[in-house]
């Protein structure tokens, strides 16, 4: 799920990268064919999405894969998208794995007890929008309500640090999140 760019390039490569690895992939567009090229185009685009509505298109996108033929379903995204990934994953809509890349976390453990699957959350230390007091809350929660999960809050980068565009990208950090993502999706979605 994409950012608040949009469903631009990068998501699109990594839609690419991800199905190279043997997973159906679908990359959702919750803009509409709209790509934002300004910060005040994106934060417009951002405001225009109904949360109603994007979880009604996030949880028609997860039934499509199964009717595709897929026998698990996880969620993935980045900023604005992990955001929505984890709305996804509170909907009720059933999933086998939620990936959550610096989105905003959920902190109520009755919010949260929706979730029946495991969870990766990726975060920076040093994201100015989302505290890393607040990550570890939601971890604390997850951990509470007995979720398995995996939180990891790599120090010194920013938000946004694996957008290769963006002015906080973290090469290192990118490639080891990454690393992570591909393992915890391969222990959750693929079969034996």
């Amino acid at each position: 799920i994409h950012e608040w760019w949009g469903l631009n390039m990068h998501i699109k490569d990594m839609a690419r990268e991800l199905a190279s690895e043997g997973y159906r992939v679908l990359a959702v567009d919750l803009y509409k064919g709209k790509v934002a090229s300004t910060s005040e185009e994106a934060q417009a685009l951002r405001k225009a999405v109904k949360p109603d509505e994007s979880t009604k298109i996030l949880r028609e996108a997860a039934s499509y894969l199964r009717e595709q033929g897929a026998l698990k379903v996880a969620s993935l995204g980045w900023c604005f998208g992990g955001g929505k990934s984890l709305e996804l994953a509170l909907s009720g809509e059933p999933l086998d794995a939620t990936v959550i890349y610096y989105g905003q976390p959920e902190t109520d453990a009755q919010k949260l007890s929706a979730i029946q699957w495991p969870v990766l959350g990726i975060f920076g230390g040093k994201d100015q929008s989302i505290p890393v007091s607040t990550v570890e809350s939601f971890d604390a929660a997850l951990d509470s309500l007995g979720i398995t999960n995996e939180i990891v809050i790599y120090p010194g980068v920013g938000h946004a640090f694996a957008n290769p565009s963006g002015a906080n990208f973290a090469p290192a950090e990118t490639a080891a999140a990454w690393d992570k993502t591909l393992g915890f999706l391969d222990e959750h979605l693929k079969q034996p």
